[in-house]
């Protein structure tokens, strides 16, 4: 089974995109969950998950408004920090993910691949090199953490997604990018991750 997460709304957000287009794309093989904007939820809930549905992969998706492209980050950080508040209304100022925590780790998706199979299908993209400190961060971060401590061995990554055209009706010059389009590049990585599966 593969894990698809997206995020619930947040902030000033009355949508969020990520869960959008990872509920549209759950079949037999593919679980979409909702996690929810905390950094202390989503530190335990991605080691539920792991236990629980024990996945051949993961790949998380995220809210990146005002970015123009999507977006597939290289590392997470091990730091929150942020001026904007998670939906506990925590705001987290230089704390660390995990006390015993590597600094960074980086992501075990085939990020290159993915991103030469969204160029070659038109779909505005490029890699960023790491995923900020708010709660999607923490989220990577801690897939990635949880997965070390338990010795699994599968790809894990984040993908940041821009506002969809819903979000910015009314708004001038704000970046987006079609929901359809989006589905789209979430397909393409769920195709390579899964081809890297079987492969021997």
């Amino acid at each position: 089974m593969l894990i698809l997460t997206g995020f619930e709304p947040f902030a000033h957000f009355k949508e969020n995109p990520s869960w959008e287009v990872v509920n549209a794309l759950q079949s037999d093989y593919v679980m979409a969950i909702k996690m929810p904007v905390s950094y202390e939820k989503v530190k335990k809930l991605t080691k539920e998950v792991l236990e629980k549905y024990q996945p051949e992969a993961i790949i998380s998706f995220g809210l990146a408004d005002g970015r123009a492209q999507i977006s597939i980050e290289m590392l997470a950080v091990n730091m929150m920090d942020s001026t904007t508040p998670d939906n506990d209304g925590f705001k987290p100022k230089r704390l660390k993910i995990f006390e015993d925590g590597k600094a960074t780790y980086i992501t075990t998706l085939p990020i290159f691949e993915i991103l030469d199979e969204w160029h070659k299908n038109y779909i505005p993209s490029y890699i960023s090199y790491h995923a900020g400190t708010y709660v999607c961060n923490a989220l990577f971060y801690s897939f990635l953490y949880h997965a070390e401590k338990m010795g699994l061995d599968i790809p894990i990554g984040f993908i940041h997604l821009p506002s969809s055209e819903k979000m910015v009706i009314g708004k001038k010059n704000r970046p987006y990018v079609e929901i359809k389009t989006m589905e789209k590049a979430a397909k393409i990585a769920i195709e390579i991750t899964s081809r890297h599966l079987s492969s021997p």
